[in-house]
């Protein structure tokens, strides 16, 4: 890149040096450039650069704790209106399937307008001034406002500058971030590039988020049996553990124990064992209403969180759908097989306030079933 190229980007294509001049002059006249931009707005530009290192901090935090997605967008919100403390709204628009914009998050607006607003992405400020070219931020000034056709009566709106970014993810128009003032042409170039820099963030974000999820849920979901994996069942627990404290309640903690799982895995394969538990686990997801969670323990185990009732009616219904599941064969590969599952209960708070006194209480019935099943055999 030429010295030429550098000093006409920063004072306009008018001024073009001739190659002749000494490079030092040259060199003298940028540091003086520099210097001078460097004392009008270094100040203002370190504050904007630190706050959007804050945000970004600020965001990375809310995803790793796995805070709502709104929660994210009013904090870019909040940040947006310290950078800009000339703006009085901000939003981020959320584009349905349905092609209306809605609201995701606000600031500045009342309460019923952003519950009843409703945009087609046709009738934005942002589509109609790009001619339906939604690709980049856009600087809408006063006259601008007033020149574009929209479904809003001038009078009634309190716009006269606005810059609005378009949010993507994986490719795709996901909303727009907005920003917007009363005050007319309030809004620079500079300014533009700041927003472009938020919608940036807030586009990463959104991707890293859906990324971090999706391998949260895989983690959180047996591959398997498609239930909860231990570790994630005793996040629920403590959460349901945590709730009845606070609001007396009830519930039954189970444990099941898959019979014979060893001797199908040695006599006809881990597939064959694999289909065994897979059997099980959907019977007793059959059995269990959408307030309940079911988890695998691990191995031949599972682990279920009955809401409400007592566990003498829950350990007739449980024996109930047992019985049936032993009426109904199962036939991999050639082989023919029953399922069948022991399970032991244990009553909250009753008999025990914690996973470890609960699991105690549930273990020891459970092996006292086991006991009572090998006696009739």
């Amino acid at each position: 890149m030429s010295l030429d190229f550098i000093l006409s980007s920063f004072l306009g294509k008018s001024h073009i040096f001739p190659p002749s001049i000494p490079v030092i002059i040259a060199i003298g006249w940028l540091g003086v450039i520099l210097l001078a931009s460097g004392f009008m707005v270094g100040n203002r530009k370190a504050k904007r650069f630190s706050l959007l290192v804050d945000l970004n901090l600020d965001i990375n935090r809310a995803i790793l704790l796995e805070e709502d997605v709104v929660r994210i967008y009013d904090t870019v919100l909040d940040y947006v209106f310290r950078i800009f403390p000339q703006a009085k709204f901000g939003s981020v628009l959320t584009l349905g399937e349905d092609g209306y914009l809605t609201f995701a998050a606000a600031k500045g607006y009342q309460g019923d307008y952003t519950r009843n607003f409703r945009l087609k992405l046709e009738d934005s400020f942002i589509f109609q001034e790009s001619g339906g070219n939604v690709t980049g931020a856009r600087l809408i000034s006063d006259k601008t406002l007033f020149r574009l056709h929209v479904r809003f009566h001038p009078e009634n709106w309190d716009f006269r500058s606005i810059i609005s970014a378009p949010l993507f993810v994986n490719g795709s128009l996901f909303g727009l971030l907005n920003l917007d003032s009363d005050i007319p042409n309030i809004f620079k170039a500079t300014d533009l590039q700041i927003v472009e820099q938020l919608a940036a963030q807030i586009e990463v974000c959104l991707y890293a988020r859906g990324m971090y999820l999706e391998r949260i849920e895989e983690s959180r979901e047996d591959a398997l049996t498609g239930v909860p994996t231990r570790r994630y069942f005793e996040e629920l627990l403590a959460r349901e553990l945590e709730r009845a404290d606070r609001y007396p309640a009830r519930f039954v903690l189970a444990l099941f124990d898959v019979d014979g799982l060893k001797q199908v895995n040695d006599s006809l394969g881990h597939r064959a064992g694999d289909r065994l538990l897979a059997v099980v686990a959907e019977n007793l997801r059959k059995g269990t209403r959408s307030t309940d969670i079911l988890g695998r323990f691990g191995g031949d185990e599972f682990v279920g969180l009955y809401h409400g009732g007592d566990a003498e009616s829950l350990g007739r219904h449980l024996a109930a759908d047992m019985a049936k599941l032993r009426d109904m064969p199962i036939h991999f590969e050639g082989a023919t097989f029953n399922a069948s599952y022991c399970f032991g209960l244990a009553q909250y708070p009753d008999e025990g306030k914690d996973l470890e006194a609960l699991t105690d209480v549930a273990d020891r019935r459970l092996y006292e079933m086991k006991k009572t099943m090998k006696g009739r055999a």
